[in-house]
């Protein structure tokens, strides 16, 4: 399992837009996928538990990622996440 935290900086945070892309390019790999802000945590592949864990700009997330394509499917997310813009 790897575990990597990234700062969203996009002004309207996780907004439905990158929140889909995310699911999609999560979609895309064997491993689970989740998401954790604070005591919340989510599945990357499900677009209603990501929206529910209400990230906004300046949340600190971690990037959980389990399986056979961990690195990989961490290295995707992270990238999303980083090129998020409004």
């Amino acid at each position: 399992m790897i575990e990597k935290k990234i700062t969203v900086k996009d002004p309207n945070g996780l907004h439905t837009r990158p929140a889909k892309q995310l699911v999609d390019t999560a979609r895309q790999f064997s491993s689970d996928i989740t998401l954790v802000k604070g005591e919340r945590e989510g599945n990357a592949k499900n677009l209603i538990k990501l929206m529910k864990l209400g990230i906004t700009c300046g949340s600190e997330i971690t990037v959980r990622c389990s399986g056979d394509d961990e690195q990989e499917a961490g290295d995707a997310v992270l990238k999303i996440i980083s090129e998020m813009t409004d």
